[in-house]
């Protein structure tokens, strides 16, 4: 297709820079590349899907964007700022501990164990963020806290434990918790593997509504027709590098890596 003719004088319009940009990240564990040379674009409100085997590096890949890992080359930005480090006369200068944290606020993680607070109720522990890491009043903290389970269905449970709750509900007030800190980005990993069957369509639920409204999140998951439905991208990790990325329709209907298409079929036969 012939590019679209620029009047005379007046220059082409600029490609909108990615909200996310990873470059050739890499994390090394004992001389093996667990994550090797990872580079990816991904522009407001995509939802790019993760997938691959066990052990692909799709999980480390999550863990380096939020630094919980610290990578052992490349670099991550977000909206204009390096994850790891301020730039001085040209050089990466890694940050002080404070200013990472900082940083961090806007990269919200969900994990495969919801990991919340077993003495404080649904409330509390998606208040706790906002009031000891924003410093919210508690009145604001708690108020922004009941918006955010209202949204992940949680409106008549806020009272409750987590153990009164089930998977389904701790999982989805774990998703509350990182949407109160109101991320830019969030990474979802394998939010579905520690659920019984029976109450993983109800955090789907949850990630495609939160589709709907423009939230751009990168989703390991191994659920495969919720990649296909909801997923603007697909990822095919293997080996820890990036071996295939395409829009989700053609990844499913014509992959073009032959590991890809290996993985696929194996996928089909156990179902």
């Amino acid at each position: 297709m012939p590019e679209a003719a620029v009047a005379p004088g007046l220059a082409a319009p600029a490609a909108a820079a990615p909200l996310l940009a990873i470059r050739r990240l890499s994390k090394i564990y004992n001389e093996v590349a667990v994550l090797d040379r990872a580079s990816l674009d991904v522009a407001k409100g995509e939802i790019v899907m993760v997938i691959g085997p066990s052990g692909a590096g799709k999980s480390t890949l999550l863990r380096c964007l939020n630094r919980i890992e610290v990578p052992s080359e490349g670099e991550v930005v977000l909206d204009g700022v390096n994850m790891g480090g301020t730039l001085r006369d040209g050089k990466l200068v890694p940050d002080a501990a404070a200013v990472t944290a900082r940083k961090r606020r806007d990269i919200g993680m969900v994990f495969q164990r919801f990991n919340l607070f077993a003495h404080l109720s649904a409330l509390q522990n998606v208040a706790i963020g906002p009031r000891l890491v924003l410093g919210m009043p508690r009145e604001e903290a708690e108020a922004r806290a009941r918006r955010e389970l209202e949204r992940v269905q949680l409106g008549a449970h806020m009272a409750k434990r987590p153990n009164q709750l089930s998977g389904g509900q701790q999982q989805r007030v774990a998703i509350a918790r990182a949407l109160a800190m109101q991320p830019k980005v969030i990474l979802f990993d394998e939010p579905t593997s520690a659920l019984d069957p029976e109450l993983v369509g109800e955090v789907l639920e949850v990630i495609q509504g939160l589709a709907r409204d423009g939230m751009t999140m990168l989703v390991v998951t191994h659920e495969m027709q919720f990649a296909r439905e909801v997923g603007t991208r697909i990822i095919f990790m293997d080996g820890g590098r990036i071996l295939e990325d395409s829009p989700a329709k053609q990844f499913f209907e014509r992959p073009e890596q032959p590991r890809a298409r290996d993985f696929l079929a194996r996928v089909a036969r156990q179902h």
